[in-house]
């Protein structure tokens, strides 16, 4: 099966948190000390593949790392960013069967093993709206029974324990007085006050300017700013003019406005052309929800006024996710989840 093409958010949490010093600077202070001696954190490299269901991807964003405990023994370090505004409720059920996907998938690349590499699994949770994370840390907690039930079956309750760096607890200032790679506090704020924000730029170039010309600055920090600017001009609110960019290349200098303009020389004379490209993908988005409409309307006879004007506001990817869904679904309510 194909994979599916990143979006730019994807690719910006890719790039960012794919660079090994990102990562263990994430992922170690969510661990304890003694955890985080048992790793061997040199060895930390990106593994191929996503393990998010295909249905999820709108929501769920992934990077397996691979590295090494002390003594040499295999292991792996799983993140993934929520990024919606309402928490998942289900996200330690969700964690497990990416777990079992990726086990699945190492078996078949291992099919002489007989046992399996450890697999420590941590959220990273950004929402625009600001709120807080509220879903159950462990497995064991969505088990529906009683506690004198829970007391009773012990240990053969399961449990499956995930970590969480939930971003939304910081303000913007808080986050700059993170003690992590300025990328890395770069990819927070641009998760967390990117999507809808009309002032972005603003934002970025004002109070974490220092932050993005340290990012631009280090090696490799012509491709990182390209990610950045490929996420910027795709969430944000209202056309982009060229006029509006000035404040990024008084900060970073001349490449950065090439580096801009190669990758969009559409978003010129006050986003005109980015409006064009904006009406091409809605014009695409339009075709294939009143193919859905169509499909739905054969499968389930009446589709309710505010399920039409929900499908026609959805953006290509939702779609394509419910066009997938109608084919095994039984209810209308079990196509939209």
């Amino acid at each position: 099966m194909a994979e599916t093409p990143l979006t730019p958010y994807d690719s910006l949490f890719k790039k960012l948190l794919g660079r090994s010093g990102n990562a263990a600077a994430e992922l170690r202070p969510a661990l304890s000390a003694a955890a985080a001696a048992r790793i061997d954190w040199r060895h930390l490299r990106p593994y191929p593949g996503s393990f998010v269901r295909p249905d999820l991807r709108q929501r769920h964003t992934d990077l397996m790392l691979e590295t090494r405990l002390i003594g040499g023994t295999e292991a792996f370090l799983y993140c993934l960013v929520e990024h919606q505004s309402s928490p998942d409720p289900l996200m330690a059920y969700r964690l497990e069967e990416y777990r079992l996907r990726f086990w699945s998938t190492w078996l078949d690349r291992n099919p002489n093993a007989k046992k399996l590499p450890m697999v420590i699994p941590l959220v990273m949770h950004c929402s625009p709206d600001g709120r807080r994370w509220h879903a159950p840390l462990d497995l064991a907690d969505l088990i529906d029974i009683d506690q004198d039930t829970r007391a009773a079956l012990g240990q053969l309750v399961p449990r499956a324990r995930y970590l969480l760096d939930d971003v939304n607890r910081l303000d913007a200032p808080a986050m700059l007085a993170l003690r992590q790679p300025p990328e890395l506090r770069i990819l927070k704020v641009l998760l967390r006050f990117g999507p809808g924000n009309s002032s972005l730029i603003d934002l970025i170039t004002k109070d974490y300017g220092s932050d993005l010309q340290a990012s631009f600055n280090t090696a490799g920090g012509d491709e990182l700013f390209e990610y950045i600017m490929r996420y910027i001009l795709t969430v944000t609110t209202g056309p982009i003019g060229e006029g509006d960019l000035e404040p990024l290349y008084d900060l970073l200098g001349p490449k950065a406005r090439d580096i801009t303009m190669t990758l969009a020389e559409m978003f010129e004379a006050r986003g005109e052309a980015r409006g064009e490209a904006r009406g091409e993908a809605r014009g695409r988005a339009q075709g294939r929800a009143e193919s859905l409409l169509d499909l739905l309307r054969v499968k389930f006879r009446s589709v309710p006024a505010e399920v039409v004007d929900t499908v026609r506001a959805a953006d290509v990817a939702q779609l394509r996710a419910w066009t997938e869904r109608v084919l095994t679904a039984d209810t209308l309510e079990s196509v939209f989840g």
